[in-house]
């Protein structure tokens, strides 16, 4: 809402009265014109003209006008929601307005009356600045008040000024207001602030109901501190930020007067927020940031419960839908599927329902990681999808390289926001999906010693490690992660992962199997020589089975047996066995 700056000067209303508005419309003989007759074809705008201009002629307090502006004033409260006094406020500081604000003392020569008893009535301006109508601005000399832009336009219009800082808002309309009043602001004006600080405080008065403003008002801050406090809520729960910054908050408050003493308690630790257990420094990699803040766990749940509810039925970015994934027939050895087994039934909604509950009053942890590891083509990664499609489980899948970035510290950010994206999923959905890590052979080795030749790198990767570590031990859903190299892994890691399936490659029978599953018209000798002759995984088996359809789209025809002999020979030369693949 912004401030007026020009108004074009009332002159022409202000030279006419009520009483040459009445004779413009002559009376015919006999016939007696009642009031409402005489002011029903005026605007609202005309109707406070009319009000301002009988005051300013009659003096006197507003209640004495009651009467001889009963049809004006009547109009007014239907049509702005007033009280028949503030409506003779307002069209007093309408009808004398010439562009700049109104004070005490014009307010008195119009009521003729002393500028003390007009303070008599600031109990109803402010309830007028409340509906957006007016704007308040009071300093240590003097109280000054003015009609914003947005208010002067919907009067002359004849509607109610849409009133911005209402009551009774939703949780999501209250966030919009809290990004009005804490955005980036360009204003340097200290009578900005103050104007935002105010209608900060409209807001938490007005919305009582929320959860969030029971919250804050338990906190006992004050207004200034309130504010500051709406900026760490707007960072998290709109924008999802995981810290704000002194410079973010210089970004949104430089107007506000004591920043720079605000800002030395925020370093120094002695902030009422800091102290109340409202918010903490940042961390990174286990060094507390001075310049950095973000709310304790503990503010988070009880500030911002409403939005974590608001979460649950939309759609969630990189969750893939178990309705979305192609059902799969895989092959395993006999110890491969018995754990396969044994962990899709655990992840059978009511199975995991009841083990988290037991585990839970118990006091252990009710996160499930899993590590399946092998070489690359066992069904590692096809095996995790099938279980989320068994289970009607979403999965959410990270690729690990993407987590990478050359700056310094974006990494730990990166991986951060993942486990944060996927408890906001975990919140969205009614089963709690799975979170993927492919090919995490690079974040689970073992740490890197500073100190060695590779500093820079083994310092983001050790830090990553120590959040991914973290993030497992306080993990409240379910982690697969899969790797091509189980010999190289930390021993902080092989603790945590509950469930460990190593993924031979297939017996003879299961290739037969595979074989006979992706090329159903193969005859049963061809199948039986394939399977003996190479020793294939099943994501190598499926290469041949690809390769063969394309060429039946090239030549009309499908290959003969000598030529699929050929595409396995090409595929077991392009697949070195004593090549490592993984990350390393």
């Amino acid at each position: 809402m912004s401030t007026i700056e020009t108004i074009v000067p009332l002159k022409a209303p202000q030279e006419q009265t009520p009483e040459k508005t009445a004779e413009a419309a002559p009376e015919k003989p006999g016939k007696k014109r009642s009031p409402r007759t005489a002011t029903k074809s005026l605007s609202l705008f005309e109707h406070l003209v009319q009000i301002g201009a009988l005051h300013k002629k009659k003096g006197g307090k507003p209640e004495t006008l009651f009467k001889q502006a009963e049809n004006h004033i009547d109009f007014v409260c239907k049509t702005l929601d007033l009280t028949p006094l503030q409506s003779v406020l307002l069209a007093d500081i309408l009808y004398i307005s010439d562009g700049t604000s109104v004070n005490l003392g014009e307010l008195a020569e119009l009521m003729k009356c002393r500028p003390i008893e007009i303070c008599g009535y600031l109990d109803q301006f402010h309830i007028i600045e409340r509906k957006s109508l007016l704007e308040v601005d009071i300093d240590r000399h003097n109280r000054t008040f003015q009609i914003p832009i947005e208010a002067v336009q919907a009067i002359q219009k004849g509607e109610c000024p849409t009133n911005y800082w209402a009551a009774g808002l939703t949780p999501q309309e209250f966030m919009e207001r809290v990004e009005t009043l804490c955005g980036e602001q360009n204003s340097q004006s200290s009578y900005e602030y103050e104007r935002r600080l105010k209608s900060s405080d409209f807001l938490l008065e007005g919305n009582k109901q929320l959860g969030i403003v029971k919250a804050i008002q338990s906190y006992g801050l004050s207004n200034r501190d309130n504010l500051i406090l709406l900026r760490f809520c707007m960072d998290t729960a709109v924008f999802e930020k995981e810290e704000t910054s002194l410079e973010d908050l210089r970004g949104s408050f430089a107007c506000q007067p004591g920043l720079y003493t605000t800002k030395t308690r925020l370093r120094n630790g002695n902030h009422p927020l800091l102290e109340k257990g409202i918010i903490e420094n940042a961390n990174h990699d286990g060094f507390a940031q001075r310049e950095s803040f973000c709310l304790t766990a503990a503010a988070k749940e009880k500030l911002l419960a409403e939005y974590e509810s608001l979460l649950v039925g939309k759609k969630v970015s990189g969750l893939t839908e178990a309705a979305a994934i192609v059902e799969k027939q895989l092959f395993y050895p006999v110890k491969t599927d018995r754990s396969i087994r044994e962990l899709s039934d655990l992840l059978q909604e009511e199975n995991w329902r009841c083990v988290r509950e037991s585990l839970s009053e118990k006091g252990m942890r009710t996160g499930f990681a899993c590590l399946f590891s092998g070489g690359p083509g066992t069904g590692k990664t096809e095996t995790a999808m099938q279980i989320a499609k068994m289970t009607g489980r979403g999965i959410m899948q990270v690729d690990i390289s993407d987590t990478k970035s050359m700056w310094f510290g974006e990494s730990e950010k990166k991986i951060k926001a993942v486990f944060k994206r996927y408890r906001n999923a975990v919140k969205c959905c009614d089963i709690t999906p799975i979170l993927l890590f492919n090919e995490a052979d690079a974040v689970i080795s073992k740490r890197q010693h500073i100190g060695e030749t590779r500093n820079g790198p083994a310092q983001t990767e050790n830090a990553i490690q120590n959040i991914i570590l973290q993030e497992i031990e306080n993990l409240d859903g379910i982690l697969i992660a899969t790797t091509n190299l189980t010999q190289n892994m930390d021993k902080a890691f092989e603790r945590r992962f509950l469930y460990k399936i190593e993924f031979e490659k297939p017996t003879l029978g299961a290739r037969k199997s595979i074989w006979q599953t992706m090329i159903p018209e193969l005859p049963v000798e061809d199948v039986d020589e394939l399977s003996e002759r190479f020793e294939f995984s099943g994501g190598q088996i499926e290469n041949i089975s690809r390769r063969r359809t394309v060429a039946s789209v090239l030549h009309g025809k499908f290959p003969s047996l000598e030529e699929l002999i050929a595409y396995c020979r090409d595929e077991q030369n392009g697949n070195d066995s004593t090549k490592r693949i993984g990350f390393v």
